[in-house]
């Protein structure tokens, strides 16, 4: 995963679009007693097994690029503590951070001492270091800047210095530093290698770009996944908000009710989890309201193949922008 990594909804422009995207679908409104029915109510999320352990984890998990890049402005942080609240409520586990985030992991720490965290909370974060000792420095901080005991993640962030770093892990998780280790990447430039390390590494998770106009993780890399029991974590679902300004003047399809969908996030979101591969899908929000929708997309029904494939018609979109 490069620095741009998990779909974020932080950010002006982005933030107009899909503010007037739920306007226009009748669900901007406030939290509380006129937020709609489906959002109200307590949000059952589908969950997934980790192949190489049988542990579960909910299908949408928290990941803090850019909206956790805070400092310690209440004005900035009160949201976030509003949506780690709601994340947490509605059965959500998994939270993926980075160093190289800014002060996003110091951000979490800070308000995970100020709400009930649940028993099975789920940390991942990533090592970006250029030196054995550098990586050691790192994951040690982001432990103690992150509040938590253990991590139970660590990824190498982008294949940074992976030659030096996966040894790291793989003799950390041996020591039970961690459970799990993996690798992440947000590029197809890297993929190459990418496949490379899947295929001669004890990897148990990978965290890889995928959305509905990002699709190149399925020619390769997903089949490959599933091939070796590799878990596999889904960052830029929304293309880091470029796919909100695509749809902006579009109606959300009627057949999107075939798979329990009435929103484009949900709409998007959804295609990501209809993949056999993928484990959790990570989205990032400041937003409240945005956090109970993408939440919804966890439950109900997904699309099957011959809806995956209008989903793709529909979008009509292929790789990074900017589209063409």
């Amino acid at each position: 995963m490069s620095i741009a990594n998990n779909a974020t909804d932080k950010g002006k422009n982005f933030m107009i679009t899909r503010r007037q995207i739920l306007a226009n679908t009748g669900q901007l409104c406030l939290l509380g007693a006129f937020t709609p029915t489906h959002l109200r109510a307590q949000i059952t999320l589908m969950q997934r097994a980790i192949p190489k352990t049988g542990e579960y984890l909910p299908v949408i998990g928290l990941g803090t690029y850019r909206t956790f890049n805070v400092g310690d402005d209440p004005n900035e942080l009160n949201p976030l503590q509003r949506v780690l609240e709601l994340f947490f409520r509605h059965g959500g586990t998994v939270v993926d951070s980075s160093p190289a985030y800014g002060p996003s992991e110091a951000a979490f720490g800070y308000l995970a001492e100020r709400i009930n965290l649940p028993d099975d909370l789920f940390v991942a974060t990533k090592v970006r270091a250029g030196s054995h000792a550098e990586g050691i420095r790192q994951m040690d901080a982001s432990a103690q800047k992150m509040g938590v005991e253990n991590i139970d993640l660590m990824q190498v962030h982008s294949l940074a210095d992976w030659k030096t770093q996966l040894p790291i892990l793989k003799e950390r998780k041996a020591q039970g530093i961690y459970r799990y280790i993996g690798i992440t990447a947000s590029r197809v430039e890297l993929y190459d290698d990418f496949i490379t390390i899947m295929n001669n590494e004890p990897l148990d998770f990978i965290q890889i770009n995928y959305s509905v106009a990002e699709r190149q993780a399925e020619e390769r890399i997903l089949p490959l996944a599933m091939d070796r029991g590799i878990a596999v974590f889904v960052n830029r679902p929304f293309v880091a908000g470029a796919l909100f300004s695509h749809v902006q003047s579009k109606a959300l399809p009627d057949w999107a009710t075939e798979f329990d969908c009435d929103s484009w996030g949900q709409f998007f979101l959804k295609f990501v989890l209809s993949h056999p591969a993928v484990t959790v899908a990570l989205q990032a929000t400041s937003n409240p309201q945005h956090l109970l929708d993408n939440l919804s997309a966890g439950q109900g029904l997904l699309p099957n193949t011959e809806l995956r494939q209008r989903m793709v018609d529909l979008i009509g979109l292929t790789g990074r922008p900017p589209w063409t």
